[in-house]
This record gives C-alpha cells, structure tokens and sequence, in this order.
C-alpha cells in the first residue's frame, strides 16, 4: 500500500499528521531497517505495511512524536466548539438544581455536592420521594378512619387535618422538623377543633411556594438536552470514528444525569425557598388549651403563636413535671440544648442544614417525627369514632367520658385543657416523651429497606452515565484505559466515595445525638453548654466513646465534602482538558495508563472511515445505555410521585 494515500485521507493541521511528518520514512522506506515498529488493531506486530496497518509502538511515538518534536498546539475553534456543544448547556442546566439552602456557601456546596457526587443528590432525591410513597401508603388506614361515617358524623372536617398533616410532612423533607408538646402545644394544634382554619392556610401557604415548572427550567432543559442529541446525531454522521469526537462525547454523556435528577425533584416537588417551610408554619396565630386549673366562664383556649411543630434542629424540647403538681410542668431552655462541637467543628451533621440534598442526613428523624405524628391522629380518631368527649380536668379523675354531645358542635365535645387534650391524642407527658431521634432498635425494617432501595437506585443512576461515558472512551482505537477513561474512573469512584462518607458521617452524627436525648431525657434541665462543676447546675461531659463518635462523625463528614468540591473541580478540568487537545500526546494516545510500554502503541495510519467501524457499536451503545438508564430511572421517580386519590 502506499503510505502517502494513507496520509492524504487524514485530518489536516491534526496531531496524527503532524506525528507523521515526524516518521522516518524515507530513512526506512519498506520498513527493513527496524526503526519503525508497526502494529495492527490489536496491537500486534507486523514485518511490513500492509492494509492490516493501524500504527506503531509506543515507544516509537515518544522516540519521534515526544512533546519536544511534535509540540502542543491549541485550537481555539475547536475549543469553542466542543465547550458550546458539549459542556456549556450543562453546566447552565446546573442553575436548576435544588439549591433552596440557608445561604451562598451552602447553595455553593449544594452545587459540588449535587456534581462532585450524583448518587448522593440521587440519594436524597431517592429517600424523599420513597418517603413521601410509605407515608401514602402507611396513612391509608388513617385516611379511612378519618373518612368513615363514626367520624364524619361527630367531627366532618378532621379527615381534612388529617390531609393538611400528610402534606406538611410531605413538603417539610428540606429542612428540620421538630414537634414539641411544649405548654401542650403539639396535642392542641392535633385535636383543637379551632386549629381547622390554620392547617388549611398552612397548606395552601406552602402549595403557593412549592417550586414548579417554569419556563427557564423547560428551556434549559430542552437546550440541554437537544443540543446533546443534535451534537451526537452529527458525530454518528461526520465524525464516527474520530478520537477527539469521541473524548468530546463521552464527556457529555457524564452530565446525562442532570436531566433524570432535575426532572425527578420537579415531580416530587421541593419548597421555592429555603424559609418558607418556617414561614407558612408562623403566619397564622393558633389556639392552644389551657393548662388547668381554669377558672369557671374563662376561655379554655388562648390565641398566640404556635411552638408544636417548628423548624429547628438538635434535640427536642423535654418537659417534665413540676414537683407534685400534675398539669404543671417545666420547659427547659432551648440554649440549653446548644451542644458542644468537636474540635470546632458541628457534631450534628448535615441534619440542621436547609436543603433538599441534605434531605439523605434526615431519614431517621423525618420518620420519628412521622410515627410521633401518626400515632397522636390514630389516637384521637380511634376516641372520636367511639364518642369520646374532651373536657377539661377535674381533679385526677379520667378526663375521657363517651359522653358524646350529637347535638353539639366538634368545638364543644372537644374542648379540654392542655392536660386532657394530651390525654385525648396519647401525647400525656406520663406515657411518653417526643423525641426526634429513634433508637436503632425502634427503626423499622420498612426505614432501612428504603435506604436499600435508594443506594442501588442512587449507584445505578451515577454509573448508569459514568459507565457508557468509559465505555465509549475505552472502545474508541487504541482501546483500553487511557487518561480520558482513567480519569472517568476516577470521577466515578471519588463520587462513590462521597456517598459513602457522607453516609457513614450520618450513622455516626445519629449515635452521638442519640446520647445526647438520652441525657437530655434522664435530666431534662441539663445544660449542654456548661462543664461539669460543684455548682448546682446540672452538665454533662462526653466520656471517651463518645468523643470518638463525634470524631468520625466530624471527620468522615469533612472529608466527604471536601473530595466532593475537588471531585467538581477534576470533573470540570477534565472535560476543558478534553476540548483543549492535551490529551493529543504519546502517553494519553498509547493508552499508557493500562498497557504500558510493552503493549503501547498509537493509531496513525487509520483514516475515520476506517476507524468508524470499530466505533459504531461502543458510541452506539454508549448512548442508548445512557439515555434508557435515564428514562428508566426517571420512571421510577415518577411513579414514586404520583399524587394519592386525596390529591396529597
């Protein structure tokens, strides 16, 4: 064959032709005198130039082709083209994640977190939207008890509450939620029939501020992913075969992700600001029961902001009793319940942060604030249904009479105090505390099954993009692992990783704060903020093992975060280096990374007609694994997020 046919067919200007004009062929004109070694497609050695020509060793491109010889030039309308094509529209359509945090650093670091690791924003997204299908299904039951003719016959608008109190703890997954049964808050704004018109501002407060679809999000998203398929489309058919074609488009198949994910929190829907779950909660005055004794013809209620459900993190406010008194009772300090941080750094991890990709830290506490919840409605629609009247206390006599008035309306047979009211829902301070942290043993197989469920979804989801993106990389001629693929897995495991430590740091956090509660519980008027001392103050100091939980809560959490903003950054630079053609050098080329200088070589005599057939089927497959991976997963949050019958 002749070799100037071979080099007239490829790329002008183009890092193969320039290597070429290196060679020496005139020196060694039928390649007798050993200074050229040629290889065939897989590798192999050949004694001549023959059709079966692919290129030569590795050794001889850095022998001729070195950095020195064949210098690196940089191609701006290359560049500009693969940046507007590949990477620009996805690193716009990023605008669309769901930041919705308390701050800048926390949107930022939402930001690295969401791209420095897709299965942990997958993760969360994954939880939310399994947590928002148990609590549908767990509250059908409810839903029917509330709805059946007992109920609606006594009290027709409680089945309402109860679908106001669905939504809420529906919406609430973003951001810390605590019950408290402060001065009989929580069982006030449970039963009090008073309390019907502020659930129903609540929840038409947060609909009004939950995030929709908008026209900036279509249009990104259609950007996005219109210009990912047209610019696939035209590489299938001008370009099939070209090695910086194929760097520039398994680079984009790694963002693929952002559209499934994006698309998946619009369905489920998240708040469209980081207060507004707090602020729809103190909008509205609410009415509380009054603790006993109440004097003869006074209100039995008294209208003031409500403290039963806020936002707030750490642990839940503890009452307790007031010497022998049995309606009186203290509430300790909230600052009494700031706790000592590690080495400077917070113990409690990224539970207190606003957000609906922290939502993964809140797994455990959103679900004992809905079994707490639950369990108070079941309660009060189980007294409901059997004609239980609320009355306020006399003396220590059981307050609970099935004295039912027909004739009179919810707001006179519910009318008790804030000690009968707790009585009434089983939010008696005797009969149990509310607290914000469940012991392991009291998790459900349910919880973890859904931590199951969104790992894999959340693994799948990441390396349903990565893998394709290293497939097509590894396929394309030299095939094997070079620096483009090695730096895919790279990417991958380091995401990986991530959503191991920040997994991990959660488990921990949990343990440190459930011995906290329990101090808390044993001694509620302990101050977490002072050091044990002979005063009369009662304090608290972590003994070794709990120190060196708080260690690795802290640490496995700083760590996570930190190779999640570089791993954002590599991500970035990576994709830059594949647009700026530094990988056109011997070492990327050969494929260095897995075969070594034994195994090494580079294609230089393959014009892309000829290598087109070698990368049909990898680019081919790379795509349609991409884009099926994406539709299933999307599917699945779709199906996870589909409105009950109630409209909840």
């Amino acid at each position: 064959m002749d070799i100037n046919t071979i080099i007239n067919t490829l790329p002008d200007n183009g890092w193969s032709e320039r290597c070429l004009e290196r060679l020496p062929f005139k020196e060694d004109l039928n390649f007798t005198k050993g200074l050229l070694h040629l290889v065939d497609a897989e590798g192999r050695p050949l004694k001549a130039f023959t059709k079966e020509t692919w290129g030569v060793t590795i050794a001889d491109c850095y022998k001729y082709c070195n950095s020195q010889d064949v210098p690196y030039v940089f191609n701006f309308q290359t560049f500009a083209s693969a940046f507007a094509n590949y990477l620009l529209p996805w690193l716009t359509l990023t605008a669309q994640l769901p930041y919705e945090t308390s701050g800048p650093w926390d949107n930022f670091l939402s930001l690295c977190l969401s791209v420095g690791s897709p299965a942990l924003i997958t993760y969360s997204l994954t939880l939310t939207i399994l947590n928002r299908y148990s609590l549908q299904s767990r509250w059908q039951t409810l839903h029917q008890a509330a709805g059946s003719r007992g109920v609606q016959a006594k009290y027709n608008d409680f089945s309402k509450r109860v679908c106001e109190i669905q939504f809420l703890l529906q919406e609430a997954q973003q951001v810390p939620l605590r019950a408290s049964q402060e001065r009989g808050w929580l069982s006030s704004l449970i039963v009090g029939p008073k309390n019907q018109e502020w659930w129903g501002n609540l929840k038409k407060r947060l609909m009004r501020t939950r995030r929709g679809v908008t026209f900036s999000l279509v249009a990104q998203l259609l950007a996005a992913g219109l210009a990912w398929l047209f610019t696939v489309a035209s590489a299938f058919l001008d370009s099939r075969g070209d090695r910086t074609v194929a760097n520039q488009l398994s680079s984009g198949t790694l963002w693929l992700w952002l559209i499934p994910v994006i698309c998946g929190w619009v369905t489920v829907g998240t708040q469209n600001a980081h207060d507004s779950i707090e602020d729809a909660l103190r909008a509205d005055i609410a009415y509380r029961s009054k603790e006993p004794p109440i004097a003869d013809g006074s209100s039995l209620t008294e209208k003031t902001q409500q403290k039963g459900i806020r936002v707030r993190p750490a642990l839940a406010v503890q009452p307790h009793r007031h010497q022998t008194s049995e309606a009186a009772f203290e509430v300790p300090s909230e600052d009494n319940l700031d706790l000592p941080r590690w080495l400077g750094a917070d113990i409690m991890g990224d539970e207190q942060r606003v957000g609906p990709i922290f939502n993964y830290a809140r797994v455990f506490t959103w679900w004992q604030l809905a079994q707490t919840i639950q369990s108070a409605l079941i309660k009060t629609v189980n007294n409901i249904e059997k004609g239980y009247m609320c009355k306020p206390s006399q003396g220590h006599t059981n307050t609970v009479s099935p004295q039912w008035n027909s004739d009179g309306k919810p707001e006179e047979n519910l009318s008790g105090d804030s000690y009968t009211t707790a009585q009434y829902c089983g939010l008696d301070i005797n009969r149990g505390e509310i607290l914000a942290y469940p012991k392991w043993h009291q998790i459900t197989a349910d919880v973890w099954k859904r931590i199951v469920v969104a790992s894999i979804i959340s693994l799948v989801m990441q390396w349903g993009t990565i893998g394709p993106g290293i497939l097509i990389a590894y396929n394309t001629p030299t095939k094997g692992i070079g620096c483009i693929s090695a730096s895919y897995l790279v990417y991958g495991g380091l995401a990986t990783l991530v959503w191991v430590l920040l997994t991990m740091s959660m488990i921990f956090s949990h343990a440190v704060m459930l011995r906290y509660q329990k101090e808390h519980r044993d001694a509620p008027s302990t101050d977490f903020r002072s050091r044990p001392t002979t005063s009369l103050t009662q304090a608290y100091e972590r003994n070794t093992s709990h120190s060196v939980l708080c260690a690795f809560a802290v640490v496995t959490r700083l760590v996570g975060k930190t190779i999640a903003v570089l791993n954002a950054l590599w991500l970035l630079t990576t994709s830059l280096l594949d647009y700026t053609g530094v990988y056109d050098r011997c070492y990327c080329r050969g494929n260095e990374t897995s075969l070594g200088m034994a195994k090494g070589w580079v294609v230089l005599f393959k014009s892309e007609d000829d290598l087109s057939q070698y990368a049909t089927s990898s680019w081919a497959g790379g795509v349609a694994i991409s884009i099926m991976f994406c539709v299933a997963i999307y599917f699945f949050f779709w199906l996870g997020s589909r409105r009950s019958p109630k409209g909840e």
